[in-house]
């Protein structure tokens, strides 16, 4: 057999199925052990291998799959053209009757993408001609987009500020490692959101064909509606979707209540006075590492609570509040039971998803955020860093970060905290004493 190409195309979603750009796509063979980075605008990704393609292909012109396959009124194909040249495509139902077309004049050497939306549900095939060439593949339809319409792309430039819908063509690479079919491969998507960028879920997979490869973006996007939040000094925070709660992304770093009130800016170790201290020699920016609290300032005078919500705005801005122990207990629990977050099959391993990917010290061993060599940190786009706390002279600054629950253990004394730290695999649990100062992140009311 004849060494052939295996194509793979890769599209970002989210959970609606709503297109999202790529700013990267990790391409790992776990196999034979290498990586790939694709960096936009490429998001074709071509591996050398001995076997057959599963696309339609002749002499200058290649066609993948489209995806998704079954559809429910959109869907995308990719079209590899080799040679310039006047490109028509044209989609027709069972019965030979066109539906939709369309064509470019001299469209140069690329990837390009054919967008499909069809009105009617059925069997139909997309048709590629250039240069007295034709391609042909079969598209199911399921659903009603509203319309016929056929869309084939251009080669897009470099202009950032091109519109969502212009991005569509797209260079690919061409991979210099070794790949055999069969090869085990894991799928990684990046998009940018408000100059944030977050992880798709992870995709793991035998690669024996070509394909186009959904990339899905559930957790770890910007809350719908709420892509961030202002605090009463003007800080602006990114939110995080996961499951169904909203947090915000960083930590909490305002020096007054929203009532106006002032937080005094002491480390006296008080139960009872609203303190909190700042650390800037740790070297963690303070737009991730906040400010650290004490609980008598996380709470501004509220009543311990282990409600869903708590209801406890405390330091929180306005429409949000102190996530109580019952909450981060939601959290943990929804993370816990999605294998994509988990790390080596054990449900509780989910330190590294919840971790950011800087400012961790020094360790090695098997889920823990300190160790980044197989499984990189922070696919929630949770960011939790170690910022570690003021009663022992800032300790624990690169091993720890913990954060205030609005529940109170016991009566005056302790609260319960969560914690990542930097060699634990799981989310810490426990309760502290109420004059230690530790992180707040805030929960969506």
């Amino acid at each position: 057999m004849n060494a052939q190409s295996v194509t793979l195309t890769f599209t970002g979603r989210d959970v609606n199925n709503q297109y999202l750009p790529l700013s990267r796509v990790v391409v790992n063979n776990l196999t034979r052990g290498w990586q790939e980075t694709l960096t936009w605008p490429d998001t074709v990704l071509t591996m050398t291998a001995t076997g057959v393609e599963d696309y339609s292909r002749c002499k200058g012109l290649a066609l993948s799959p489209n995806s998704p396959n079954p559809f429910d009124g959109t869907t995308f194909a990719n079209l590899q053209v080799t040679d310039p040249g006047d490109v028509e495509v044209v989609v027709t139902d069972i019965t030979g009757r066109v539906v939709g077309a369309d064509h470019c004049s001299i469209l140069q050497p690329s990837n390009h993408q054919v967008s499909v939306t069809l009105s009617s549900a059925g069997i139909y095939f997309l048709t590629a001609r250039q240069n007295g060439n034709t391609v042909t593949v079969k598209m199911v339809n399921r659903g009603n987009g509203g319309g016929n319409v056929v869309t084939l792309s251009g080669i897009i430039g470099t202009n950032n500020d091109l519109p969502v819908a212009q991005l569509k063509g797209a260079p690919k690479g061409n991979s210099s490692n070794p790949f055999a079919f069969g090869d085990e491969m894991e799928y990684v998507g990046y998009t940018m959101q408000n100059g944030v960028e977050a992880m798709s879920v992870h995709v793991t997979q035998a690669q024996s064909a070509s394909q186009t490869v959904t990339l899905t973006f559930g957790d770890g996007l910007l809350c719908p509606g709420m892509p961030t939040v202002t605090d009463a000094d003007g800080n602006v925070y990114n939110t995080v979707k996961i499951g169904d709660q909203c947090w915000m992304r960083e930590n909490l770093r305002v020096t007054q209540f929203s009532d106006g009130t002032a937080i005094i800016a002491d480390s006296t170790l008080s139960y009872t006075e609203p303190h909190y201290c700042d650390y800037s020699a740790s070297g963690i920016p303070l737009s991730e590492r906040g400010y650290l609290y004490n609980w008598s300032a996380a709470m501004h005078s509220a009543a311990s609570s282990n409600t869903v919500p708590s209801g406890v705005q405390g330091v929180c801005p306005l429409g949000w509040h102190l996530p109580s122990d019952a909450e981060w207990t939601q959290l943990s629990d929804y993370v816990s039971n999605q294998a994509a977050y988990t790390c080596g099959d054990v449900a509780n391993n989910i330190a590294k998803a919840l971790a950011s990917t800087m400012w961790w010290g020094s360790y090695s061993g098997d889920c823990i955020p300190a160790d980044q060599t197989v499984n990189v940190n922070n696919s929630l786009c949770f960011g939790a860093v170690p910022a570690g706390n003021c009663k022992e002279e800032f300790g624990h600054v690169g091993e720890q970060g913990s954060f205030w629950s609005s529940t109170e253990h016991t009566s005056g004394i302790t609260a319960y905290v969560r914690a990542v730290g930097y060699r634990t695999a799981y989310l810490f649990s426990g309760h502290i004493n109420k004059d230690y100062y530790y992180s707040v992140r805030c929960l969506r009311d």
